[in-house]
């Protein structure tokens, strides 16, 4: 098995979502690896299951990860007060809060995939 070296894990583990993924392949190149074997290497990433039905779909975020801030309008304060759920996207797994309103139709700002949540 490759070992990627300390500095190139610490880096990987300060960083998540997108980000995460594209320094991920970048260390790939250099030990002739693929992103997702990369990722593998790391105690808490879970590869996104790849799935048609959202409706029975819960995919919660992960506590001990960041969450990261994307609309910068001025009525995103009272939004944010509204978020009671953390899920993640089914198709490129970035977090995402929502409130508890159901159904919720959500784009993803990461990968602008639209999804509804009925549970």
């Amino acid at each position: 098995m490759t070992i990627i070296s300390p500095d190139e894990y610490d880096l990987l583990m300060s960083l998540s979502g997108q980000e995460q993924n594209l320094q991920a392949a970048n260390i790939g190149k250099k030990y002739r690896l693929t992103e997702k074997q990369i990722l593998a290497m790391l105690p808490d990433y879970a590869a996104p299951a790849n799935t048609n039905n959202t409706s029975n779909n819960r995919n919660f975020a992960t506590a001990n990860r960041p969450r990261f801030e994307y609309d910068p309008s001025p009525d995103a304060s009272q939004r944010r007060r509204e978020i009671s759920q953390a899920i993640t996207c089914p198709s490129c797994a970035a977090e995402l809060g929502i409130p508890s309103i159901r159904p919720i139709r959500v784009t993803c700002p990461q990968c602008s995939q639209e999804h509804t949540f009925y549970e």
